[in-house]
């Protein structure tokens, strides 16, 4: 138990821990049968919780039955289709619906004869401590538990079937922590922590730090039901994933003192949401109820929250900058683009991204003087069909101009496609503009200029389709235009 823990709240434990008969993920796989045998229309059962998060519709729905009684349809508007992201909303929201699933589950362990104070396991992908941190759980590996019964925590279209299916290192990289504020704008620049100020937003615009690496990745790994928004709360491992993400926000809050929520009335209660108890009832609340985990309904701790990144002096210099940087902010300015219209189409694609010269001489200055300019990536409207995995992005200066080819080209970031074929319908919010994926390339455009002879005049960008086990369902991939702003 981690320092100064309170043994009177639940305690979310790592799941590399757990896999004995009467631990948390031993119940949990109990409860998760129970919660399968309840009807749809039940605002306790696994369905009704799942679209709560999404639904795909009847039609598509990979758990639908002919005799399916559905909620009333008002009610499906109201409680069903309500998970925030692209949106300043995502954590609170996801730490509301994580805290009732939990009371939800813990009444279910203790009505099998479990326990009280059943808590939610989480899934550490990140640890760099453990050799299997980035596959999945053993528990969810195995289509049969030991006496042969069936494993309810095993899925059969994953993309990760075995301890061999690792996800990525760089795709699970906690560099969000070390970046502040919180929340973002949808400007080109910073696009915040915990993602950009919006109001109610489900599906469409542009990702927070935190979502985009390591959570839509993630979702982009484990594939299958994981890998679309409206099935994703099928998935038993979704419950632990997002455990870990609520987890990593709590790290982030305790990890710098100027690392804080935001505290404009619009986000703290401006927005209200609802879910329901373990006895079907509707709870309102918002996010100011849903910054302090203890005070959260039961109220929970994590069994670690320790920092994952030590600090050193590169680092302590990088977040103090940092700082600096947020007190003086500037308006995020376009000094390149691509054409648009990038398909992405095999296995790597390439586009050039072209710079406007007078406003990237302006910037350039500011750069080499106060240092104070950061440089954006902007993946803008990436639309698609079904699913498509994720991306390595690399930028690289022209081959005119970097005479040295034998350099490989600096990896950016990755692009994450979970949620796109959502954010694509046309009846979505935002009329099927797609979402919008922010890389912070600062350090590489330094070192474009350091090291390759980089003139600032066009920068390559090449996407590279990740390797997975297993193929991807997606069609008429596009990204609406490759952008560069400094701010």
């Amino acid at each position: 138990m981690m320092a100064g823990a309170n043994p009177v709240l639940r305690t979310r434990k790592n799941v590399s821990g757990l896999g004995q008969p009467g631990d948390d993920l031993d119940w949990y796989a109990k409860a998760v049968t129970e919660l399968q045998t309840r009807p749809l229309a039940d605002p306790t059962s696994w369905r009704y919780l799942a679209a709560v998060h999404g639904y795909p519709g009847h039609s598509n729905d990979p758990l639908g039955q002919p005799g399916d009684v559905f909620p009333a349809s008002a009610d499906q508007n109201r409680f069903w289709d309500q998970c925030q992201h692209q949106s300043w909303f995502f954590l609170p929201w996801h730490r509301g619906y994580l805290a009732f699933f939990e009371e939800i589950v813990a009444a279910a362990v203790v009505k099998l004869g479990g326990p009280a104070g059943w808590a939610l396991p989480y899934w550490n992908y990140s640890d760099p401590n453990s050799q299997n941190a980035r596959s999945l759980p053993p528990a969810f590996l195995s289509q049969a538990n030991p006496d042969g019964t069936a494993n309810p925590l095993w899925l059969p279209n994953r993309m990760m079937q075995s301890t061999s299916d690792q996800i990525s290192a760089g795709d699970v990289d906690l560099g969000a922590l070390l970046h502040s504020p919180f929340a973002g704008a949808a400007n080109g620049g910073d696009h915040g922590f915990g993602g950009p100020d919006t109001t109610f937003n489900h599906f469409g615009g542009v990702n927070g730090r935190l979502e985009d690496k390591p959570h839509n990745l993630v979702h982009d790994a484990v594939g299958g039901l994981m890998g679309d928004p409206d099935t994703a709360a099928l998935d038993p491992v979704f419950w632990l994933h997002h455990a870990n993400i609520d987890r990593l926000w709590e790290v982030w809050n305790e990890r710098d003192p100027s690392f804080l929520n935001p505290t404009t009335a619009t986000w703290l209660t401006g927005t209200k949401f609802e879910l329901h108890d373990s006895n079907g009832a509707v709870v309102r609340f918002d996010a100011s109820q849903m910054q302090v985990p203890a005070t959260v309904r039961h109220g929970y701790q994590y069994d670690d929250v320790s920092d994952p990144i030590p600090p050193t002096p590169a680092i302590s210099a990088t977040v103090a900058g940092l700082a600096l940087m947020v007190k003086s902010a500037q308006n995020a300015v376009l000094v390149g683009a691509s054409q648009p219209a990038v398909a992405l189409a095999g296995p790597s694609t390439s586009v050039r991204v072209t710079f406007h010269q007078a406003e990237r001489k302006r910037a350039v200055t500011r750069l080499a003087g106060a240092r104070s300019v950061r440089a954006f990536l902007n993946l803008e409207n990436v639309t698609g069909a079904g699913q498509h995995g994720s991306f390595d992005v690399y930028i690289d200066a022209p081959p005119a101009v970097s005479a040295d080819r034998q350099r490989l080209p600096l990896l950016a970031g990755q692009l994450s496609t979970f949620g796109v074929h959502k954010a694509s319908q046309l009846t979505s919010p935002h009329g099927g503009s797609g979402i919008t994926s922010v890389l912070e390339i600062t350090p590489l455009i330094e070192q474009l200029h350091r090291e390759r002879n980089w003139d600032g005049a066009h920068l390559d960008v090449t996407f590279v389709k990740k390797d997975t086990p297993r193929a991807t369902t997606g069609t008429n991939l596009h990204i609406g235009r490759v952008s560069v702003y400094y701010a």
